[in-house]
């Protein structure tokens, strides 16, 4: 057996301690698979429309933005839903006339005041994914604040991100349709992987002739592994968006859960009722314990995805991600849990 040297035993016991509790680098290492493919060219050109925002004077100036910016304006801000730009303008200059805007936009702003981390997470993501995919387009990305009107929008030439939506628990207002338990996680660390996630759906093509559960989960594992992938220095608990307590929940009972999905016959399940039990939001999962978080299902599915590309050295990301046969893969990759305890 290879003998290991002391800063290689350091360095796995740090790799240990932050699969379990989902933290950022140790002190003194380096993530070696940032730069991968940084002799792939990118130009990711990015956009702060928010600052233009704060200049618009009069309607006319909202109408002008609209023109100039068709596509965010048509699909973002639903434009294309109105008779007439001029209904949809005067209504967003009202709004930005609001005193609560400008706290909105002021603390959203200061959070991002510094973005170039995640520009620099983006273009290295697509790096990644122009090395697999060389004829894909690398989208512009446009920032803008609405006064949570909408979250996101991603095509394949541009990505518009609604910011306010990003900045987690750190601003004096929330959005009102989602729970604060997931408000929590959108934060600026987690705002690639989240984009990532939606821009994997273009790749991933998914099960979709089985209906069971098990087949669900290995297409949402199939996400959390393209994202992975695409943002190798970024922590699990990051990518699935889990706090450090429940991935450290789901790390030290994976045989649990696996057991109960066992026991109550679950993993051939087609009830969508039953299946969003175990793959949708919510803060828990009762059924298998108040410590099990919501959404353990995928989770489960990126572990059957990481063994089978263990077990398959000959299958690439581009074959992974052709891949429909969900149940193929789970027989393949020899998915046996097991806990991680202290």
């Amino acid at each position: 057996m290879k003998q290991l040297t002391i800063y290689q035993l350091i360095l796995i016991k740090c790799a240990v301690i932050l699969l379990i509790l989902g933290l950022p680098a140790c002190e003194g290492t380096k993530c070696t698979e940032e730069n991968r493919y940084e002799k792939v060219s990118v130009d990711l050109k990015v956009e702060r429309l928010e600052d233009q925002l704060s200049d618009l004077k009069d309607v006319d100036d909202v109408l002008r933005l609209f023109q100039q910016n068709r596509v965010m304006a048509d699909y973002f801000l639903d434009a294309n839903q109105y008779p007439n730009d001029t209904i949809l303008a005067k209504r967003l200059f009202r709004l930005l006339q609001q005193p609560s805007i400008d706290t909105l936009m002021m603390d959203t702003k200061s959070y991002y005041s510094d973005f170039d981390q995640n520009v620099k997470e983006l273009t290295s993501a697509y790096q990644f994914i122009k090395s697999n995919y060389p004829n894909q387009e690398v989208p512009k990305i446009q920032t803008i604040i609405t006064g949570f009107y909408n979250d996101m929008y991603i095509s394949d030439s541009l990505i518009v991100i609604g910011l306010d939506y990003f900045s987690g628990e750190n601003g004096r207002y929330f959005p009102n349709d989602i729970p604060r338990y997931i408000v929590k996680r959108y934060m600026k660390e987690s705002l690639a992987p989240i984009v990532l996630s939606f821009v994997s759906n273009e790749f991933n093509l998914a099960d979709q002739t089985h209906g069971t559960l098990l087949a669900d989960m290995v297409n949402l594992g199939k996400s959390y592994y393209f994202v992975e992938q695409a943002l190798p220095c970024k922590a699990d608990s990051l990518i699935i968006g889990y706090s450090s307590k429940e991935m450290e929940a789901v790390l030290k009972n994976q045989e649990v859960i696996w057991a109960n999905l066992i026991e109550n016959e679950l993993l051939y399940e087609t009830s969508h009722y039953l299946k969003n039990k175990i793959i949708g939001e919510r803060p828990n999962i009762a059924e298998i314990s108040e410590n099990c978080p919501g959404r353990v299902g995928g989770w489960i599915g990126w572990q059957i995805v990481r063994r089978y590309m263990d077990q398959n050295p000959d299958v690439s990301f581009t074959d992974l991600m052709a891949e429909r046969d969900a149940h193929k893969m789970f027989q393949q990759s020899g998915y046996k849990p097991r806990n991680i305890n202290d």
